[in-house]
């Protein structure tokens, strides 16, 4: 490794210069074919892309949506977008229209990465994947490094833009060693890339000389199947796939040999399933990550310090960690509390767009709404991911969204939606609606229609139950923990 300090882009171009026929990347399509990628057909395709990309009017600080499936295309595109100088927006391609237009409405974009006929502005990259190679544009460095997607905490969409240049020395993204992603190394990647865990986990590992091996569409069996034919070195997976692998008949004779590193994050992992996969990989091997796309900070645990610390997500690595009150006095160590986090002794690296910022505390403390505890040795339990937040299957769900798009029907007087265990998914989402005696009746077909229409699949509610009443407090607020509480002791 040298001093040279490299764009996202010259990395790209950099590592293809020394291996040009080294596959870079590799995806697993819904046919049963892989699409494969070398290091210079990356180069080449993303050189034409950048170039239509300028000539579109991206330039520094513009954002560029890209909404496609998982695929080689879209680490294409991303490439393309550094080179030209914008910054990446991965955005779900089975968005509702409604949703995709109000994060359009906060991008305000002047091309987005799309292809298919849905959307008639965008640039479609399989068309630039052949041809003559113009060369590299003029160095441009991006800023900010990207955006993401979410849904917002008040029911409307926003983007969490993540400040800053993605221009590093050559091989030396500042969290590729603690990430164990170098040179050489394959990493699989079977989540969506509009996902912040898979999306960046695959720019740093490209970044560093790596490689990354993707699914268009998680299956438990071909996953497994995969690892054995590709022998990747590193594995990105939520707890729901490791669940489906561990439920799979071919866990037992599955060939996992190649793999020394599994990062599993983004929800609260079963017991049963941690401890399956240290007793077969080894406690060095399966490692957990606690963080937010916000970059408040980030805590690791592996699996050794896990079974002396069971159900911890881990001690700090560069953050500074305080539980507080709701008056916002710092709690007694094992004291549940909200979770605040500075990392590198600065404010959180982030903004948003659509929504306000998060709730600070002190000299740049900042809390997404976890609750949790210290123990004595400084390791963080989480007592519930968010107040009112729903992971299911890796993904996060807003209530509020749910209930915006449920309340539109006239016979809905009210609604909650609550989340509540699934053996797979970690906790399915459930819909309490408490009809409108003045309207018409609503059916459950008929919410569930209302859902589909404006919500992505994976936040359709599971269930619909219809009450007399919702439970109010003494403020007229709903009492979630109430209705899932009640529903958790019935099933």
């Amino acid at each position: 490794m040298t001093n040279a300090m490299l764009t996202f882009g010259e990395a790209m171009d950099h590592w293809a210069a020394i291996t040009p026929a080294e596959t870079v990347l590799a995806c697993a399509l819904e046919t049963g074919e892989v699409d494969e990628l070398n290091r210079d057909q990356l180069r080449t395709w993303s050189n034409r892309l950048a170039h239509k990309l300028i000539e579109s009017g991206i330039g520094i600080g513009d954002l560029v949506p890209i909404i496609l499936p998982t695929s080689v295309d879209f680490l294409a595109a991303t490439t393309a977008i550094y080179k030209a100088g914008g910054s990446p927006m991965p955005v779900s391609h089975k968005l509702p229209k409604p949703e995709l237009e109000s994060l359009l409405e906060l991008a305000k974009p002047k091309c987005l990465i799309a292809n298919d006929s849905a959307h008639p502005q965008g640039i479609n990259p399989a068309e630039y994947r052949e041809g003559a190679d113009p060369g590299a544009p003029e160095r441009r460095i991006s800023n900010p490094l990207k955006a993401l997607a979410s849904g917002g905490s008040t029911g409307r969409s926003k983007l969490i833009i993540t400040e800053g240049e993605f221009f590093y020395p050559e091989g030396g993204h500042p969290t590729g060693a603690v990430l164990r992603l170098n040179r050489g190394e394959l990493k699989y990647s079977p989540g969506p890339l509009y996902h912040n865990g898979p999306f960046f986990f695959s720019l740093i590992a490209l970044f560093q000389g790596g490689s990354v091996l993707l699914n268009q569409r998680f299956n438990a069996e071909r996953a497994l199947h995969l690892i054995a034919h590709y022998r990747p070195s590193t594995l990105n997976l939520v707890p729901t796939m490791m669940q489906r692998m561990l439920q799979s008949p071919d866990w037992q004779g599955a060939d996992l040999n190649s793999v020394n590193t599994v990062w599993h994050l983004a929800a609260p992992c079963p017991h049963w399933a941690k401890e399956a996969f240290i007793e077969r990989l080894g406690g060095d091997v399966v490692l957990e990550l606690w963080a937010a796309t916000e970059n408040t900070g980030l805590t690791i645990i592996d699996g050794h310090e896990w079974l002396a610390h069971r159900g911890s997500v881990g001690k700090p690595v560069g953050t500074e960690i305080v539980i507080l009150n709701e008056d916002r006095n710092p709690v007694a160590t094992g004291e549940v509390g909200e979770i605040f986090t500075r990392f590198a002794g600065a404010p959180a690296n982030y903004r948003y767009l659509g929504s306000k910022s998060l709730e600070t505390w002190g000299d740049g403390f900042a809390s997404v709404g976890d609750l949790g505890w210290l123990d004595a040795d400084g390791y963080l339990y989480l007592a519930d991911r968010r107040t009112d937040l729903i992971i299911s299957g890796g993904a996060n769900i807003f209530p509020a969204e749910i209930e915006s798009v449920i309340s539109q029907h006239p016979g809905v007087q009210d609604v909650a939606v609550v989340g509540l265990s699934d053996p797979d998914l970690g906790r399915r989402t459930h819909a309490i609606v408490e009809p409108n005696p003045n309207g018409p009746m609503a059916t459950v077909d008929e919410l569930l229609a209302l859902c589909q229409e404006q919500l992505a699949r994976y936040k359709v509610p599971r269930s619909i139950e219809f009450v007399d009443q919702l439970p109010r407090n003494d403020a007229g607020k709903i009492r979630r923990l109430a209705l899932r509480e009640a529903r958790e002791l019935s099933a």
